[in-house]
């Protein structure tokens, strides 16, 4: 394997995007873009990108701004700056643009994770013909907090833009994340149903799950939100685009796996007939983490790429 650390600046302005580009020892034969999620980082995923490159496929990942290696060179956690949504985006596009300019004419998956899976499914909005394969892994779609909770005008008249978001706002929208888990539940404990899963989590320097979000970043996740679950996406995806959605029954951010069928039923009612969906039952937020589910996520995608290749 060799790798490539291919750091740009952010659409931000502020931040060194971290980045990383793993090629295979093999001739590769695609791309997967991995696209993390909210409070922890890429490299969370080394087991899955293993498995990944033993298959041929180059894999590229970045840490967000206000995450990861990103934020511990820079210092700043839980901020992407102004319109962050915009920002995650443009910075997972510009890193895609990087590895497809590297390894020209190889097919591209994207792979986003819980609010990956939503910047993932910004990128097809504002560059549909750059994506031959989307993959929705703890699909974030119909959570009660984000649909209805969150007061949205509210949120943008809070006179500090900048500053942490009052703690009511992130409470509305992480509501009942954990209460079907039982009175003893910690607060992170929709993550996994694996307690050393969980633990590896909340001891990760680079998560830091529990930093303060600022209220520009929060209106950031929920315009990302509101776009990915929109008509917009359903509208500009090519009718042609092969789409895999991977939850868990037990995960609020997939609203206990009715999210996922939600988004892959309304795919199929919009022309997208390309679509598969697993929805793993017992298991919770990180299908890709939980030891009883890992490898059949690693086959599934695995799967699906050899579809997009062929």
């Amino acid at each position: 394997m060799a790798l490539l650390e291919p750091d740009f600046p952010s659409a931000n302005g502020r931040d060194t995007i971290r980045a990383w580009i793993y090629t295979p020892v093999r001739e590769p034969r695609a791309i997967v873009q991995l696209i993390h999620g909210l409070g922890e980082h890429s490299r969370r995923y080394l087991r899955l990108i293993t498995a990944l490159l033993d298959e041929g496929f180059v894999v590229a990942a970045e840490d967000h701004a206000g995450h990861g290696a990103t934020a511990m060179t820079s210092g700043v956690w839980g901020d992407a700056g102004v319109d962050a949504g915009h920002v995650m985006v443009a910075d997972a596009r510009s890193l895609g643009a990087t590895v497809r300019a590297r390894h020209p004419g190889l097919p591209y998956v994207a792979f986003g994770h819980s609010m990956g899976s939503m910047i993932a499914r910004g990128a097809a909005i504002e560059s549909p013909s750059e994506i031959d394969g989307l993959v929705l892994c703890g699909i974030a779609a119909q959570i009660p907090g984000a649909d209805t909770g969150i007061d949205r005008a509210a949120l943008a008249a809070e006179p500090d833009q900048a500053g942490a978001a009052p703690l009511e706002y992130v409470g509305t929208l992480f509501d009942g994340f954990v209460s079907r888990f039982g009175a003893g539940a910690g607060p992170t404990d929709w993550v996994a149903r694996d307690p050393d899963v969980v633990r590896d989590h909340a001891a990760d320097p680079f998560n830091n799950f529990g930093a303060p979000l600022s209220v520009r970043f929060l209106r950031g996740f929920i315009d990302l939100y509101d776009a990915a679950n929109g008509d917009g996406f359903y509208a500009a995806l090519p009718s042609t685009t092969p789409v895999l959605i991977l939850a868990g029954d037990q995960d609020p951010v997939a609203n206990y796996g009715e999210g996922a069928y939600h988004v892959a039923n309304r795919l199929v009612a919009t022309g997208h007939p390309d679509v598969r969906t697993r929805v793993y039952p017992g298991v919770r937020h990180e299908v890709h983490n939980e030891p009883e589910t890992r490898d059949d996520v690693a086959a599934e995608l695995i799967a699906f790429i050899e579809r997009v290749i062929a």
